[in-house]
């Protein structure tokens, strides 16, 4: 559907009655009457003239298109727009967009203005340099957030937003209504977690692994609802950290892509037993935003080596796009001179411990650590580093503030997708720099970025470069080995035809002093987590939907869970709890919490694991997480949702009674109340 653009008549006939007023009276006409003939017949000669021309060419023309419009999560959308003033060789006419709230935004207050970097602060999303082509066309991109993300503009499935476009030429922002140059289109998020019903505390607390964090939010939305509801807390942090806080009891369920270490387990000595269930299959990948210098254009295609990646990532990659190994590799296209360093994530975390693990059995990266690379020199604060590890730390003392690893996953994809290196204050163009970024492969989709193809670990040159798309995630999934505590896996870096970082996010679930209550719902959970949730709408894009196999360990750690419960006391009238769960896919071997000896890992996998033992339970701390806005607040956004613009006139009858009733009212009551607006204005 086309949005038309809004405001423009109105401005030309204003502008039609001031010449208007200069005509002389009719012949035979006097006073009013003359007043009454001028009036008619300037509306005839302006509905004439409206009629023939259409108003404007540019104003009737105008209009945006969103692509994706619906399903929306935090994530980067195309805007295409057509009939707009070309942009002018001085920078006049740019074109500006923002998030705005309701399908068709009342006025610019109704939008999100704040500016994204450099113009604008770190939070910002608004985009002010679209530019049009003479044909009148052209294409941003701009990042929409839904609720959670933005609760100024309160975007849900059943609140719906839009995006907002205008040219900027000159004049000031109106202070009611929409510039004479705007153009709209209404956006639609998918459910999430702020559609749920609201409540004072959870059945479920979970947190851990980043890169399951697009699954949980999108899971705890589907199953919030419906006869038997599920409210699921999910935090995002890291592997190493659910790992943690669920040793420590924090949370119930906690979420890592590698297992517990034996360090871990000897920080918790209480911790219950417990079991792996795998609740998704992703990769890690290497996201980029370079422009080639000659076009102009986005490049959207690359291919790195091992040895590559270590020169970026061990600081040494300034000039990386003019190493002989890179231009070999990637021909075709006219890169920038230089390449900041890399947007890494600064606390401890799986996909770290993957990536240089894969490093580590590179031959070729490996003597560039060690100093023995012919062409290019490894900086000597990084010289002979131990690989793996799960963390990326600035090294030498000389680039501090520009080797900058930034905490959180969703913080360098916005500084990558706004072109943002990881240091502050570092200028940078297009023209002479490209910046990466080490994410995972869900949030590269969600943000559109291009991701490089990777070899795998001591490949020919000659071989095939390989994407982490679907088929290479489910190769390099079937080439994954068995780690030493039997029960979880870690990806073969040097498997052939396979994506080389590929990995499984697991929950770690209690299988002992738990109560049948919690039990219960941890098992709803998984149910729903290894059957509905793998189903693709309800899986985001950039995941492998779980092998049969999977599926059966998770069904198997679900089983544990419930038979590992502690029964409450049951009286005659008591019925049984429900475990009703969701069918999962059968077929493969069942793991859950098998603490068998089977070795096996690769040189790729972590080489200090701990199995899963029997020991002590300590209670998890308590923790409450509301949500926002009440029973009474859902229940009016509910209502507004589906028809404010029904329920204003009476609204406007009801207020004037109040006003009139108020003195009665006042004189009899004591007291009152005020309730404060609900909702900031965006700044």
């Amino acid at each position: 559907m086309i949005w038309r653009a809004c405001g423009v008549p109105r401005r030309i006939a204003m502008t039609r009655r001031c010449a208007a007023r200069r005509w002389r009276p009719l012949n035979g006409i006097r006073g009013t009457a003359a007043r009454a003939a001028r009036t008619v017949l300037t509306f005839a000669l302006l509905s004439t003239l409206l009629a023939a021309t259409g108003g404007t060419a540019s104003a009737t023309a105008r209009a945006i298109v969103v692509s994706p419009a619906s399903g929306l999560v935090d994530q980067v959308v195309d805007v295409h727009w057509t009939g707009f003033h070309p942009t002018d060789p001085s920078g006049a006419f740019t074109v500006t967009l923002f998030q705005c709230k309701g399908a068709v935004p009342r006025s610019v207050s109704d939008c999100y203005q704040v500016l994204k970097p450099p113009s604008g602060p770190n939070e910002g999303t608004g985009v002010y340099d679209g530019t049009t082509a003479a044909d009148g066309t052209g294409t941003a991109s701009i990042e929409v957030r839904p609720a959670q993300d933005l609760p100024v503009l309160d975007c849900t499935s059943t609140n719906p937003c839009s995006v907002l476009a205008f040219e900027n030429d000159g004049s000031r922002l109106p202070r009611t209504g929409l510039p004479v140059s705007a153009a709209t289109a209404p956006i639609r998020f998918a459910p999430s977690p702020a559609d749920c019903p609201p409540t004072s505390s959870s059945d479920v607390r979970t947190d851990g692994s980043a890169s399951t964090s697009h699954a949980l939010y999108t899971w705890a939305a589907q199953v919030c609802t419906g006869s038997r509801p599920l409210a699921l807390d999910y935090t995002e942090i890291s592997s190493p950290a659910g790992r943690r806080d669920f040793l420590n009891g924090s949370v119930d369920v906690g979420l890592s892509s590698s297992p517990v270490t034996p360090d871990e387990m000897a920080a918790s000595p209480a911790h219950r037993t417990y079991a792996y269930a795998p609740i998704d299959v992703t990769g890690v990948a290497v996201a980029f935003s370079v422009t080639d210098t000659l076009t102009h254009q986005r490049i959207t295609d690359m291919n790195l080596s091992p040895r590559l990646v270590a020169i970026l990532v061990a600081g040494s990659g300034l000039h990386l796009f003019q190493d002989p190994e890179f231009v070999a590799l990637n021909p075709g296209h006219s890169w920038p001179m230089e390449v900041q360093p890399p947007l890494l994530r600064a606390e401890r975390n799986a996909d770290a411990l993957l990536l240089t693990g894969w490093l580590e059995a590179d031959h070729a990266a490996r003597a560039f650590l060690d100093g023995n690379d012919p062409t290019v020199a490894v900086d000597q604060f990084w010289r002979g580093i131990a690989y793996p590890t799960d963390i990326f730390e600035a090294r030498d003392p000389n680039t501090l503030g520009n080797y900058n690893p930034r905490s959180g996953t969703i913080a360098n994809a916005r500084r990558l997708f706004n072109f943002q290196p990881p240091g502050d204050g570092v200028s940078v163009s297009t023209q002479n720099d490209g910046i990466m970024a080490v994410l995972d492969a869900v949030t590269a989709k969600q943000f559109g970025f291009p991701v490089a193809k990777l070899h795998r670990a001591n490949a020919a040159p000659t071989e095939a470069f390989v994407a982490p798309d679907s088929g290479a995630l489910a190769a390099g999934y079937r080439a994954m080995k068995t780690n030493p505590d039997g029960v979880t896996r870690w990806a073969d870096v040097g498997a052939t035809n396979a994506y080389p970082l590929v990995k499984i996010d697991y929950a770690m679930v209690p299988t002992s002093q738990t109560t049948a209550v919690k039990a219960d719902k941890i098992a709803q959970f998984l149910g729903y987590a290894a059957g509905p949730g793998q189903v693709p709408g309800r899986l985001p894009l950039g995941y492998l939907p779980m092998p049969p196999d999977l599926a059966a360990q998770t069904t198997a750690a679900r089983d544990a869970v419930v038979s590992g419960a502690t029964p409450p006391p049951v009286s005659p009238d008591q019925p049984p709890l429900a475990n009703d769960q969701p069918a999962v896919v059968p077929g493969g071997p069942s793991a859950g919490a098998d603490t068998g000896s089977s070795q096996g890992s690769g040189f790729d996998a972590p080489t200090s694991i701990a199995a899963p033992s029997a020991v002590a339970y300590r209670a998890p701390a308590t923790r409450s997480r509301g949500r926002s806005g009440g029973p009474l607040g859902a229940a009016f956004r509910a209502l507004a949702g589906s028809g404010w613009r029904l329920i204003l006139p009476v609204l406007l009858v009801l207020g004037l009674a109040a006003g009139a009733a108020g003195p009665v009212l006042s004189a009899r009551a004591r007291r009152g109340r005020r309730h404060p607006p609900t909702g900031p204005t965006p700044a």
